[in-house]
């Protein structure tokens, strides 16, 4: 097995692993292929709570549309999850995706996407089976070619990146490793291309999924290999290549994005399974130009910090709104040095400078949430920490320290 953030390219592609006969088909519906007819996508959270069926929010097609329903208990949040069950010696769950132009959208060439995720409390797999669960962005209006070993793309009839968990490559029954399943320009094999990921997910416990996928380039009709998809369990990056190529003309982007089920190629389930999901959020760059990039001018990236003099993590329990005053200047970061605390972009940070506030110092407000770590690059001074909930821990420039030596404003 191969160390984290890399991934194992096994010989032989896809048709070796068994993973080509009997796929699930990803036929484009009759009608407009959506490019250049719609809005920029930019984003979207789905609560599944809001909606009576999962055909209200997903294009549910192919395999067995009704293995995917809304069930009422179990849920990560709120009263409502989204559920694909896969039966016994059956390899068919079904595709739920967010299609893009079938909700105004022109195909966006850049998606982000971010779900908590759940395999069944009993499941289990057989040495070597594999289970897609997931897609970071497909497209079949343009053509066949992005699934059921149909051949290798050819730049303007199909592509796809699948994520799978797999058997393969485990040292324990209970975990599974992620996986890579791609159908791109330069595969090997006719069934696209699959990598093993050392990043094991556990049965019956909810585990936060991203992924982000953003088209290659196109030079005189030349595909550029510079494609990207990268994949986060937990907050921590897994899995990134940026050398795919895709396609060969700007007509074909992002058609869909989301959950998508299938059990192997040609074998089948060995138990009654099921798959989970829950608080969906896609982001987009739109049609053309543009980035699903944050542009926030105060969140920076973690290969950033020698440019910082010190940093803050703020790590919860439970459900915590807080506010910092710092007396400097601050950004937030995905990044955390909390043990069993997931770092993720908060999307509810909010940071004003010190001319923007009632105190003359920057204020960093956010609400986080449970088992989650917020962290933050600085400079200066932290002054003072007001929260509604007792923090898990607070470090500050490396070193755990007791939240309770912090005032709760600044001029305390």
């Amino acid at each position: 097995m191969v160390d984290r953030r890399s991934v194992l390219k096994l010989g032989g592609g896809a048709a070796a692993l068994g993973v080509t006969g009997g796929v699930i088909a990803l036929v484009a519906r009759n009608g407009d292929d959506g490019v250049g007819d719609g809005e920029a996508f930019e984003s979207i959270d789905i609560d599944y709570g809001e909606y009576d069926s999962p055909e209200a929010i997903y294009r549910v097609w192919t395999g067995y549309p009704r293995r995917f329903s809304f069930v009422d208990d179990g849920a990560y949040t709120g009263e409502t999850a989204l559920r694909c069950a896969i039966p016994a010696n059956a390899s068919d769950g079904s595709n739920a995706m967010f299609w893009f132009p079938d909700n105004g959208y022109d195909q966006p060439r850049e998606v982000t996407q971010r779900a908590m995720v759940r395999l069944s409390d009993d499941w289990t797999m057989a040495d070597g089976d594999v289970c897609r669960f997931w897609s970071a962005g497909l497209n079949t209006a343009a053509g066949p070619h992005g699934s059921g070993g149909r051949g290798r793309p050819s730049g303007d009839d199909g592509w796809s990146s699948m994520f799978a968990v797999t058997e393969r490559e485990t040292d324990s029954d209970a975990l599974y490793n992620l996986s890579a399943y791609t159908y791109h320009m330069d595969q090997d094999d006719a069934s696209g291309e699959f990598e093993v990921i050392d990043a094991p997910v556990p049965a019956g416990k909810w585990f936060r999924f991203a992924t982000s996928a953003r088209m290659n380039t196109v030079s005189d009709g030349d595909a550029e290999p510079d494609g990207e998809v990268r994949c986060w369990l937990n907050g921590d990056l897994v899995y990134e290549r940026t050398d795919f190529r895709w396609t060969t003309t700007e007509t074909q982007a992002i058609e869909y994005a989301g959950p998508l089920v299938r059990y192997g190629g040609g074998e089948t389930a060995p138990t009654d399974l099921a798959v989970f999901y829950d608080d969906h959020r896609l982001r987009g760059n739109g049609a053309a130009d543009g980035s699903a990039r944050d542009p926030d001018p105060f969140v920076a990236d973690p290969s950033e910090m020698d440019a910082y003099e010190s940093r803050i993590t703020v790590a919860t329990d439970e459900e915590t709104t807080y506010r910092l005053y710092v007396d400097g200047y601050a950004v937030h970061t995905q990044w955390s040095n909390v043990d069993g605390h997931e770092a993720f972009p908060n999307e509810t940070v909010d940071v004003s400078l010190a001319g923007n506030t009632e105190t003359g110092y920057v204020t960093v407000e956010a609400t986080a949430e449970p088992d989650t770590a917020d962290g933050y690059l600085f400079d200066g001074e932290l002054l003072a920490l007001e929260t509604d909930a007792e923090l898990a821990e607070l470090w500050v420039s490396g070193q755990r320290v007791d939240p309770d030596e912090y005032p709760s404003a600044p001029d305390e």
